[in-house]
């Protein structure tokens, strides 16, 4: 932390080492993320069949054991990984209001992402565009935090920011 409070996170190549290699990692994740979209669907029909079940593809709805196992881990793992990447983009050198936006947009959208599929579950198959969207702005919301902590940390000519002035 010492690195951060005093603004010499540009001038330790150690720690710059391993926001690179955690950011291989969240990319990794944005990939796996769009693998397992593919699998749930990009339409509002197949997000409706993935969580509902459809009798004619001989699917079956998702049961409730199967979305407290997926809420339990999205949870605890998307709350790490946007805590990480959210405190790093705190780092660059965007507008205080710019990076609010982008921590409400970021966590809002994995929230909804999250209790969307119980709302499809359980309330409302309406709720399929709430899942569509909110997945598809979360991953927009990842791969903009690496891509403004990258650009902040990897190819800023001006030192860390902690604090605008």
């Amino acid at each position: 932390m010492r690195f951060f409070v005093t603004k010499d996170l540009n001038k330790n190549f150690a720690l710059k080492l391993i926001i690179l290699f955690s950011l291989i990692f969240f990319i990794g994740l944005i990939v796996t993320n769009f693998l397992f979209m593919t699998k749930i669907g990009f339409t509002i029909q197949e997000i409706i069949n993935y969580y509902l079940g459809n009798p004619e593809t001989f699917r079956q709805p998702k049961s409730y054991g199967s979305i407290v196992e997926e809420t339990h881990f999205h949870l605890f793992a998307m709350g790490i990984i946007l805590l990480t990447l959210n405190h790093l983009m705190l780092f660059s050198n965007l507008s205080n209001i710019t990076k609010i936006w982008i921590i409400i947009i970021s966590f809002t959208a994995c929230l909804l992402d999250i209790a969307s599929s119980w709302l499809v579950r359980f309330i409302s198959a309406d709720f399929a565009i709430l899942k569509l969207s909110s997945m598809v702005v979360e991953q927009i919301s990842l791969l903009a935090l690496i891509y403004i902590i990258t650009k902040s940390i990897f190819f800023s000519e001006k030192k860390a920011v902690i604090y605008d002035k």
